[in-house]
C-alpha cells in the first residue's frame, strides 16, 4: 500500500501542491496567489510552498529558453513571485531555522535591473539567519568594494542576468579581490546567464545555480571560513 493511501490527507496535499505548481507555470495569478493563502491559512509549512513557487519559475524559465514564453511572460513571472514573497516572507521568518548565520552584502551589478532571483535568494538567506545587506539593482563595482569594506561581510553575492553587464561583473570581482584586506570574503555569482565557464571568466570564487543552490554553498563557504579561523 502506498504512503498516500495509507495517509489520504498527505496525498491529498501533495496533489494541491502540484496543482500549484502547475497554476504557477502557467502564470494563472489569481488562482496560484488565492491556493497560497489557503494552504497557509490551513498551516502548511511556508517552506514547501516557497519550493512549489521556486518549481513554478523554473518550469517559466524553461519554457522562455524553448520559445513558448516571451518576455511579457517573465514579467508576469516576477509580478507573481513577488507577490508570493510578500505573502511567505512573515511565515517564513517564524520557521527561521539556525543555517550557521553570517553577513552578506547581494545586490544586481551595474547595468542590469533584474531582481527576481536576487529577492529570492535574499529571502533565503534571510529565513536561514544570515544577515543580508541588499545593495538593490543596478550596482557599481566601486559600491560593492565601499559596501563591503563598511559591512564586513563574511560573504559577497552579485546577480547578473544580462550577458552585456558581464564586464562588469569581471570587473567588481576583480576590483574586491584586489582591494579588500586578505583574506578577502568569497564572491558567489548567480544569474541566468551564468555558468561554470563564466564563473573561471570574471574569477569569481563560488557560483550558483539558482537560489536554493546559493543558499546550501553559502552555508558551506561560511562553514569553511569559520574552521580555517
Amino acid at each position: 500500500m502506498t504512503e498516500q493511501a495509507q495517509n489520504p490527507a498527505a496525498g491529498a496535499k501533495d496533489l494541491r501542491l502540484q496543482r500549484l505548481v502547475g497554476q504557477i507555470a502557467e502564470l494563472n495569478e489569481d488562482a496560484c496567489l488565492a491556493e497560497l493563502k489557503r494552504l497557509l491559512d490551513e498551516g502548511v509549512d511556508p517552506t514547501e510552498l516557497l519550493t512549489c513557487f521556486m518549481e513554478g519559475m523554473r518550469r517559466v524559465g524553461e519554457m522562455f529558453e524553448t520559445g513558448r514564453y516571451f518576455i511579457a511572460a517573465l514579467i508576469m513571472a516576477g509580478e507573481i513571485m513577488r507577490a508570493a514573497m510578500e505573502a511567505l516572507s512573515p511565515h517564513l521568518g517564524q520557521r527561521a531555522t539556525t543555517g550557521g548565520g553570517g553577513k552578506i552584502i547581494i545586490g544586481t551589478i551595474q547595468g542590469d535591473i533584474h531582481d527576481l532571483g536576487k529577492n529570492l535568494f535574499s529571502l533565503l538567506l534571510s529565513c536561514h539567519q544570515f544577515e543580508v545587506v541588499d545593495l538593490g539593482v543596478d550596482v557599481s563595482p566601486q559600491t560593492f568594494l565601499e559596501k563591503a569594506i563598511e559591512h564586513k561581510p563574511d560573504l559577497i553575492g552579485i546577480s547578473c542576468v544580462l550577458t552585456t553587464s558581464v564586464p562588469s561583473l569581471k570587473e567588481a570581482v576583480e576590483l574586491l579581490r584586489d582591494q579588500l584586506p586578505k583574506p578577502a570574503p568569497p564572491v558567489i555569482i548567480g544569474g541566468t546567464c551564468l555558468d561554470e565557464r563564466m564563473a573561471r571568466f570574471v574569477g569569481s570564487d563560488l557560483w550558483a545555480s539558482d537560489a536554493a543552490n546559493g543558499l546550501k554553498i553559502c552555508q558551506n563557504a561560511l562553514k569553511w571560513r569559520t574552521e580555517a579561523d
